[in-house]
């Protein structure tokens, strides 16, 4: 799979962003927190845009897809080396 610059320059500022709140030894806890502000994030966005109760089955199949494709890509190196 191939992801444009411009994403993957997004991608990395979350990344630095939860490399220098884990610098104190909370890894962990950074990442919970950025997982539960991605559900946070992605359900405001679904609802805002006009997300209705009917689709919010299919909205959650496909943020708990995209999900698990993500991290198991990032596992397996397929978008780059997991450091």
């Amino acid at each position: 799979m191939s992801y444009a610059p411009e994403f993957l320059n997004l991608v990395d500022k979350f990344i630095h962003l939860a490399n220098d709140l884990a610098e104190d030894g909370r890894a962990g806890e950074v990442s919970a927190a950025i997982l539960f502000a991605a559900g946070r994030y992605n359900a405001f966005n679904f609802v805002s845009t006009g997300g209705t109760d009917e689709a919010r089955p299919q909205a959650v199949d496909f943020y708990v897809s995209e999900y698990r494709k993500a991290f198991v890509s990032n596992l397996e190196g397929v978008v780059g080396p997991v450091v």
